[in-house]
């Protein structure tokens, strides 16, 4: 939708022709803009009447012409040739070369009987030349028909096991090979059938050895190649399978929402005139955008695409009386959509205009009735597969950007699907030319060991250089092979998924066979990590997750009560259950105290569960900003204080600071006083004797040496009491490291003077060192 059709109120304008074939009882008309107006939200378009009452089915069948799906006569007549051209376009190329070998036959036969090859006739030779020719398409021929055989005989005992005739149909030329060879080998006895006691014959016995050793050969390639197909088959199905039949529901959805549309709309109308242009045009629509901005006209470019498409159909139109299929049909819905979902723009204008179309006027959401509305009422159960694969998030409504986010998807995985397909493709071809290395060696030691009796003999040497081979290489192998489980067993992820490897954020762009490639999301750096490395690492799939629940750790003031995070919890439950973001949060929500810190602070886990995966990190960003933003303003509205309070810095005019002057008097005294309140609480009294408080079983011999310790340790504490001098300061108590006799000297001379005890600790402390204030004792 461009910016001009946002902002333009829509009128209705009595009379407008409207192809409405579709629906015959919708009212459509064409709109105008006659005045701007700034609008808030882009709503629907679709007029809507009282009655909608049913129409015939033919007529409400959306995509359906009454000749789409049949085929006329002259189809079903060349469609049975086809069916059976098989044996015609083998005719060609049996009858040719079969002919030119009927020449030399009929020539020894008839002229040249005498002619031989030592003592055999060639024209045995030519027979059998003849049978070998034959049996090549033959068995082709056989391993076209096995797959069939194989499904009708395995679906009797179960219906899983018919996959696997598509293993069959991938190896129809290995197995054809094996057939020949067998019918070959067989019938080599018909070269001597006209002498039959020449058979012993050195150069038949060879040929014979070599038709043997051939069956040996194939056999080697048909395992192979088996291998191959086996590992191929199981990978894709169970990889893409589930991926391509959802791809394939949801496009099926946009191609019967598309035909609605257009019914109800025509292509290329007034309303949806930029829209279908892009939509139809999606290689030409940045140029057209450039040229728009630099001021030229683009309305012939336009138009040149869609005489392209004219073109191309009624060529496709003619196709399809021929043969009997859709083919080269541009202007049906399923060629439109898939165009449309090969480029993010084209998408975003499908999106639009399926979503604009829908909608009634004056809506701002689609909902089931708007579905049921134009499909009909005897279609209701397609209406409610509609919805429901539009609405990925439950809430009974699709806005314009879930319509949006869903097509961009869908065609985002497609060509993603696309690529990593191709990527696994290549990875196979790889293992397959490795495989075919070996069994290249493998034909060579069959045809040595049928044709040299001596390399019998000789096999130990060979094994012994076998062995060294293989000490070389061996860690070059241990690498294959992890590598090739890695990839094609376990397969951690595809490309375009959002993985975390090592704590790292990563999007998966290439996987080869021994590597892969990611872009990181935090830096756009590309990262290639091999497989065997990425083997022993923890991978976490975002892309393959469910909804995905996100956890915060938040601190909090230790003063918060319990009904503060009730009232929290209430709040955030309001955010998420609004109707403007119950699209993107579930209603669940918790709010847990896992910690209590170390007593100065609460540390609570929000734990927010999202609708979605974290794969779209757009997506994820722009949620996760506007739940935080919430989690502050709801913390603010409570209130909920950070760690520590939330009071104001000291010293301002709401919280200033005070200093008080207290006497020394004053200061002992409160020092006294809390000394002895902190001593009433002990269990035990300091200074308490060491018997009073050891088990009795304790000896007298051990209490003794006990109790010296302690007074030893108690006369090392050094104390100097300083008394009031005669000038009468105040005695205080200073406590040193040791305790001696110049201290007890200096404490008189200075007490003597009349200083204080400051006074005191300053003389003190030049000459033992710094020295701690301390209360008298209590007494």
């Amino acid at each position: 939708m461009s910016n001009k059709e946002s902002v333009i109120q829509i009128s209705t304008l009595p009379g407008s022709p409207v192809d409405n074939k579709y629906k015959p009882n919708v009212t459509v008309t064409a709109m105008d803009a006659s005045e701007q107006r700034p609008v808030h939200r882009l709503q629907g378009r679709r007029k809507t009447t009282e009655d909608f009452s049913a129409s015939s089915p033919e007529s409400q069948r959306v995509g359906y012409d009454g000749g789409e799906d049949t085929l006329t006569k002259v189809g079903n007549f060349l469609y049975k040739i086809h069916s059976f051209s098989i044996v015609t376009r083998y005719a060609l190329y049996v009858l040719p070369v079969a002919g030119l070998l009927g020449i030399p036959l009929i020539l020894f036969d008839t002229v040249y009987k005498a002619a031989r090859i030592q003592n055999i006739r060639l024209l045995g030779l030519f027979v059998w030349l003849e049978i070998v020719w034959a049996s090549l398409w033959v068995g082709k021929l056989c391993a076209k028909t096995l797959p069939f055989i194989f499904q009708a005989a395995c679906g009797l005992i179960s219906t899983g096991i018919r996959k696997y005739s598509l293993v069959l149909m991938a190896l129809e030329i290995p197995i054809s090979l094996v057939i020949w060879s067998i019918v070959a080998w067989g019938t080599v006895p018909v070269i001597c059938s006209f002498d039959s006691q020449h058979c012993g014959d050195a150069w038949v016995t060879i040929l014979h050895k070599a038709m043997l050793a051939t069956i040996a050969v194939t056999a080697i390639f048909l395992a192979e190649k088996f291998f191959v197909q086996l590992v191929s088959i199981n990978y894709h199905r169970k990889e893409f399978d589930a991926k391509i039949r959802e791809s394939k529901r949801t496009i099926h959805i946009l191609d019967l929402m598309y035909e609605a549309s257009r019914e109800l709309f025509p292509s290329f109308c007034r309303e949806f005139e930029e829209q279908d242009y892009q939509i139809h045009d999606t290689d030409t629509s940045g140029v057209n955008r450039k040229l728009t901005k630099a001021g030229i006209r683009t309305k012939v470019f336009k138009d040149v695409g869609r005489v392209r498409d004219k073109v191309t159909a009624a060529f496709g139109n003619m196709a399809s009386e021929i043969s009997g299929k859709q083919v080269f049909n541009p202007t049906a819905a399923h060629s439109i959509v898939i165009g449309a979902l090969e480029t993010r723009r084209a998408s975003k204008a499908l999106a639009r205009r399926l979503w604009v179309s829908f909608v009634a006027e004056g809506k701002d959401a689609l909902y089931k009735q708007d579905i049921i509305d134009v499909l009909g009422s005897n279609r209701v159960e397609e209406a409610e597969e509609i919805f429901a694969a539009l609405d990925k998030d439950c809430n009974g409504d699709v806005s314009l950007e879930e319509m949006v986010m869903l097509v961009v998807e869908v065609g985002m995985e497609r060509r993603n699907r696309a690529t990593s397909m191709h990527d696994i493709s290549q990875a196979i071809e790889v293992l397959d030319r490795l495989l075919s290395l070996a069994v290249l060696v493998g034909i060579a030691f069959v045809y040595a060991a049928f044709f040299s009796p001596s390399f019998a003999s000789r096999t130990t040497q060979l094994w012994s250089a076998f062995t060294g081979l293989a000490f070389a290489i061996g860690g070059t192998v241990t690498e294959f092979l992890g590598c090739c489980i890695f990839l094609f067993v376990k397969h951690p992820y595809d490309v375009g998924d959002r993985v975390d490897i090592d704590k790292v954020e990563l999007i998966v762009q290439h996987v080869s066979l021994m590597y892969s490639v990611f872009r990181r999301v935090d830096s756009d750096k590309s990262v290639q990590i091999p497989h065997n490395v990425a083997n022993r690492l923890w991978i976490e799939n975002v892309s393959r997750s469910m909804a995905m629940k996100e956890r915060l750790d938040i601190a909090v003031c230790a003063g918060t009560s319990s009904a503060d995070i009730l009232a929290l919890r209430e709040e955030l439950e309001k955010f998420v259950t609004a109707p403007e973001n119950k699209r993107d949060f579930q209603p669940e929500l918790n709010i847990e105290l896992i910690s209590v810190g170390d007593m100065k602070q609460l540390d609570l886990r929000v734990e927010i569960r999202h609708k979605s995966n974290f794969s779209n990190e757009l997506l994820r960003a722009t949620r996760r900003n506007k739940f935080m933003c919430e989690l502050l303003a709801s913390m603010r509205r409570i209130p909920i204080e950070p760690p520590g309070g939330a009071s104001r810095p000291l010293g301002e005019a709401c919280n200033p600071a005070y200093s008080v002057a207290v006497s020394d008097m004053e200061a002992r005294a409160a020092r006294a006083k809390h000394d002895a309140e902190k001593e009433a609480k002990r269990l035990q009294p300091s200074g308490s004797a060491l018997p009073g408080f050891m088990p009795e079983a304790v000896s007298t011999a051990l209490a003794q040496p006990a109790l010296n310790m302690i007074s030893t340790v108690k006369g090392r504490q050094g104390s100097v009491v300083s008394s009031s001098g005669a000038g009468g300061g105040d005695a205080g108590l200073l406590v040193g490291q040791r305790r001696s006799t110049e201290s007890s000297r200096v404490s008189r001379d200075v007490g003597g003077r009349g200083s204080s005890a400051v006074e005191v600790g300053k003389e003190v402390s030049k000459q033992h060192g710094p020295v701690t204030y301390l209360a008298p004792p209590h007494r």
